[in-house]
């Protein structure tokens, strides 16, 4: 028995390895962080189980990344002020003066200090002009401006709301020595908007079981894909109509298989609401939607969108580098140190976005000068081979079962 299992357990292994895919990530025009959006044809190929997604680098190595779904995501993104002008008058005062290009309305900085134990006085100006200065803040402390494990420390000033075009900073260093002011910026608020993306591929059809009073929608996939939202567009009046969502499955009863709905959920359709509706459980290739109608007649249903929540994958990637993206069903979940580094102050994160996204035995096509071992005829023997020795050892099985019953 275990020599059969073990036979059968290697040509299953054989076929799910057809089923890996791999594509490409647009050249990259910026070092750093940056987020890509995962493709309904990338997501139906991993059937959401992320565990067989890769990056892989030009040299082959595996870059870490990332996943970021299920909620809206807030992080901020910090962006530098130039310093127009920086002055220094010997035990008086260290004046820096920034400028507010877009105009923008601004009621905070934020400074990147080197390392010292000094505590500074300052005062903060503004002004639309660089003549004509005017109060914000006066007497305020800076202080705390040293960290154990860095070179430098971020602090943040706060001031009244304004749209000067001009701010001017005024260290006192009559008291104390003068400090060294490395970069200033703001940071800003950027999000992850978990907006659904329509999903594709579906096809429905309605069928009016009149016997049973009932409006049948079936969608038919070849990929399932998670669906997280159905939302209706309905050309009737009133209405408010029970709808139920089921899927078909098979199972073994005794010696032979038996097809049976299975329940899913249910919701109501009602001319009062938007008729969006979630789900959770959803990711089949094919399912059905049966509305009641009772002794109305059927609802005049326009249209019918399938959604998803999209799932950001987030990674850091090198200029000019173009990775690619792999899936491969016999990899274990792998395990990167770059979560614990995605946080409220992340850098920066640009955009890219993943191209030419393939079955690999559909590549295989335009490949000239293959090895005959990497060739879909290859492939198609064994599995052919596979299949008759599963047959083979199958029937010597139940030969040996039945001499050893009678």
């Amino acid at each position: 028995m275990k020599k059969y299992s073990l036979i059968i357990t290697f040509f299953i292994t054989l076929n799910s390895l057809c089923q890996n895919y791999k594509g490409s990530i647009e050249k990259l025009e910026h070092d750093g962080l940056h987020k890509i959006i995962l493709p309904q044809k990338v997501r139906s190929a991993a059937k959401d189980n992320f565990n067989f997604l890769r990056i892989k680098s030009n040299q082959g190595n595996s870059i870490p990344y990332v996943l970021i779904y299920n909620t809206d995501k807030k992080y901020a993104t910090f962006s530098p002020i130039e310093i127009l002008s920086k002055e220094s008058i010997k035990d008086s005062i260290t004046s820096i003066v920034l400028e507010n290009k877009e105009g923008k309305k601004q009621d905070r900085i934020t400074l990147q200090v080197a390392n010292t134990s000094i505590v500074k006085n300052y005062n903060i100006y503004g002004s639309d002009d660089r003549t004509n200065w005017f109060g914000l803040v006066a007497n305020k402390k800076l202080n705390y401006i040293n960290s154990p494990n860095k070179t430098a420390v971020e602090k943040t000033l706060s001031f009244p709301l304004n749209t000067y075009k001009y701010l001017r900073i005024n260290f006192n260093d009559k008291t104390s020595l003068p400090i060294n002011i490395l970069k200033v910026g703001v940071y800003e608020s950027s999000f992850f908007k978990q907006t659904p993306k329509e999903i594709t591929g579906y096809t429905f059809k309605t069928i009016q079981l009149k016997e049973k009073k009932i409006t049948q929608l079936s969608f038919v996939s070849n990929n399932s894909s998670s669906i997280n939202y159905i939302s209706f567009s309905i050309n009737t009046q009133f209405y408010l109509r029970n709808a139920k969502v089921f899927v078909m499955k098979t199972r073994k009863v005794k010696k032979r298989i038996e097809t049976y709905k299975q329940y899913i959920t249910q919701f109501k359709l009602n001319s009062k609401n938007k008729n969006s509706f979630s789900f959770s459980n959803l990711n089949e290739k094919e399912f059905f939607i049966e509305i009641e109608n009772k002794d109305n007649p059927p609802l005049d249903i326009t249209n019918v969108q399938l959604l998803q929540k999209p799932v950001y994958l987030i990674a850091d990637f090198k200029k000019n580098e173009a990775p690619k993206i792999i899936i491969d069903t016999t990899l274990p979940k792998p395990s990167y140190d770059l979560g614990n580094f995605i946080s409220k102050t992340t850098d920066v994160i640009n955009k890219a976005n993943i191209t030419n996204f393939i079955k690999i035995e559909e590549q295989t096509k335009t490949d000239k000068k293959l090895p005959f071992w990497q060739t879909k005829l290859f492939m198609w023997i064994c599995i052919i081979l596979g299949g008759l020795s599963v047959f083979y050892f199958t029937m010597k099985l139940l030969s040996d079962i039945n001499k050893q019953e009678s």
